[in-house]
């Protein structure tokens, strides 16, 4: 148990006595006798109390806490209610009381009102407060506390960036960042040196040699503190970004070279972006519109920011898709962008972790992540942009609801789970109304009856085999076209299935490109599932992997005849190619789960028969031989002569 003490209290700015209460807030230092230490902005309140505002920590499992301490050390834990008012909030928080601390679960955008605040009330129940010993109200003096929280905030960033403690960067850089977002920050000719004009009033954005002298001048003056964790990000020597710069570009070698007349190379630009969209005055290219959304927006911009993201990964996903059949022919191109890009989400998951929840620090990751899905669109040949449309976005079906009022989709669904979500289920009424369907509709033809066929090979076979399950995650479903309704269906029709969640970005943006990517993906995914289980499967029982392996033999034919009726379709123009791409995917995805979920009682210990040998090879590299001891057990086991003697004292019950 932590017990928390004034007198222990080493200031950083002079020392005191708990008794006599400091009429402003200090800042201090707090080593505990397990080496645990905290710094703090902290100020002696009534009732010979303490309150702690601890910004960052060594050897701690918390970066940052509220504390109130107590007069006396109370003998058991609890959990009690109190009431913060500030300024501009009044919060109801619960704290949990061990010892002589009370630890305050509040939350980062109280505790950023507090150094602003020209008051501050805690606020208990009556009975809570005589239990603690404490009074009920604890008027809180805010004098000093503003530069006091904000200068502990600057000394922890510093411990934190060097010298192994632990911050909530956003916190801190919320504390220091400028009340005024960098308006009264005046830099010369700043807009003559990094813009150059497109067209009268719409410029570009030119990092000249001298454009980065001024904004590197900016940030050593204004910047450390507030940007120091995004500095490092981004300049550290072995920093994520400068691996992405490395693996990018590294990539771009190994692309086409019509692409390298473009600007497709990673520098530091991002960076001088950031840091002129604090202090320039001119619209720029660089800077989307969502970039001025965000910092126009009046309530918490978390949604729209996530709306942004979520848009920008679509696009990434197109983009990336064609760049990667482009350079298909090329193993280590392949494998060269994958890496990049994987680099790149680390990087960009580390700055987002890293920004304070300011508008004007949230508004640089549409810029950030436009300039990185340039680059990616470049190198893939500038191909059509997505046009996402809002009533095409995928929506599962919730709280017992299907997503349309169709009776096949009635028929085919079922709901599971506290939300009641929606998920395909092949009914008798589901499998005939989708029978029905199919029989004059311009989908059936000649190849489609193929795929019916194969597809009932398959069941059929399936269905008798050891690896089949009455469970609608098997390979069949609960009915014989259970599997195939599904595939089929999603040519004509768009339900609220949960199944399709995997497939959501296809659906979204009814695009052929990402379609035709998340399918690739899908197969491979089914392939390298299949090969593990056949894998398991075969150590366990030639005979078993050998039946498992004719069994996908069935599922590939069928799948190579839906293959062949789909492009049939989409030459035909019955249907478009992204509806096609997202039927093989939807087969994938359905396989891929029969696979990982048949169970298998033999996988891991073979039973052996009366006349049945197993050999193996153990962990020296021997082979050995298992076999069934053909001999019946006797009824009596005669001990070793080295065996121990059985002492007299145990009593062996008749």
């Amino acid at each position: 148990m932590r017990f928390l003490s004034y007198l222990s209290f080493l200031l950083l700015t002079g020392c005191f006595q708990s008794s006599q209460a400091a009429s402003i807030w200090e800042a201090g230092e707090l080593t505990y006798p397990n080496n645990e230490t905290e710094i703090s902005a902290f100020i002696n309140t009534e009732g010979n109390t303490q309150l702690q505002a601890v910004l960052c920590t060594k050897d701690s499992t918390n970066s940052y806490r509220f504390t109130l301490l107590l007069p006396e050390k109370l003998d058991s834990d609890s959990v009690i209610k109190v009431i913060i008012k500030t300024d501009d909030n009044e919060v109801e928080a619960y704290a949990e009381v061990s010892g002589n601390s009370m630890d305050i679960q509040i939350d980062e955008s109280l505790m950023l009102s507090i150094p602003d605040s020209i008051k501050m009330t805690l606020s208990f129940d009556k009975e809570d407060a005589d239990y603690l010993k404490i009074p009920a109200n604890i008027e809180v003096n805010m004098h000093g506390a503003d530069m006091t929280i904000r200068n502990v905030a600057s000394e922890c960033t510093a411990l934190c960036l060097g010298n192994g403690f632990k911050c909530n960067y956003p916190l801190l850089s919320s504390l220091l960042w400028p009340r005024d977002q960098y308006r009264s920050v005046q830099i010369d000719d700043i807009d003559d040196l990094c813009t150059t004009a497109v067209i009268p009033g719409y410029y570009k954005f030119n990092p000249t040699k001298s454009c980065k002298l001024a904004l590197d001048r900016f940030y050593k003056k204004e910047g450390v503190g507030p940007l120091s964790y995004v500095y490092k990000i981004f300049k550290d020597k072995n920093s994520i970004f400068q691996q992405y710069v490395k693996n990018w570009n590294e990539a771009v070698a190994l692309c086409p070279y019509s692409a390298l007349d473009l600007p497709v190379t990673a520098s530091d630009k991002e960076w001088y972006l950031i840091l002129y969209s604090l202090v320039g005055r001119n619209h720029i290219r660089e800077f989307p519109s969502s970039y001025y959304s965000v910092k126009k927006y009046t309530d918490d911009p978390t949604t729209l920011i996530y709306d942004i993201d979520n848009r920008y990964e679509m696009e990434l996903l197109k983009y990336s898709s064609v760049l990667y059949r482009r350079v298909k022919g090329s193993v280590s191109a392949v494998n060269a962008v994958e890496k990049a890009l994987k680099t790149w989400q680390d990087f960009y998951r580390q700055l987002v972790s890293a920004l304070p929840s300011i508008h004007q620090a949230q508004a640089i990751r549409p810029v950030v992540y436009r300039e990185m899905m340039l680059r990616v669109w470049n190198l893939a040949g500038k191909p059509t942009g997505l046009k996402i449309l809002p009533e095409n976005m995928f929506r599962q079906g919730t709280n017992g609801r299907t997503a349309t009022s169709e009776p096949l989709e009635t028929q085919c669904s079922f709901f599971e789970g506290s939300g009641g979500d929606q998920f395909f289920f092949a009914s008798e009424d589901c499998i005939k109304g989708f029978n029905d369907y199919m029989r004059t509709s311009p989908l059936n033809s000649k190849l489609y009856q193929n795929v019916v066929d194969s597809w009932n090979k398959f069941s059929s076979n399936w269905a008798v085999s050891k690896f089949y399950t009455d469970g609608i995650d098997d390979a069949v479903g609960e009915h014989p076209q259970a599997n195939l309704a599904l595939t089929i269906m999603s040519l004509f029709k768009l339900y609220g299935f949960g199944d399709y969640f995997l497939l959501r970005e296809c659906i979204s943006s009814r695009d052929a490109d990402i379609c035709g990517y998340e399918q690739h993906k899908a197969y491979s995914t089914y392939t390298k599932e299949f090969n593990n289980r056949l894998d398991s499967i075969t150590n366990a029982s030639d005979k078993d992997g050998s039946k498992l392996n004719a069994l996908n033999a069935l599922w590939l034919d069928y799948y190579h005849n839906l293959e062949v009726y789909l492009k049939d379709l989409v030459q035909r123009n019955v249907i478009p190619l992204w509806r096609a791409e997202f039927a093989k995917a939807i087969a994938c995805v359905v396989q891929t789960n029969a696979i990982l979920n048949f169970p298998y009682d033999r996988e891991e210990f073979p039973q052996l028969s009366d006349d049945e040998e197993f050999e193996g090879t153990d962990s020296a590299g021997k082979r050995f031989t298992l076999e069934q001891n053909k001999l019946t057990t006797p009824d009596v086991i005669e001990p070793e002569q080295d065996e121990d003697v059985i002492d007299d004292d145990i009593i062996i019950p008749e």
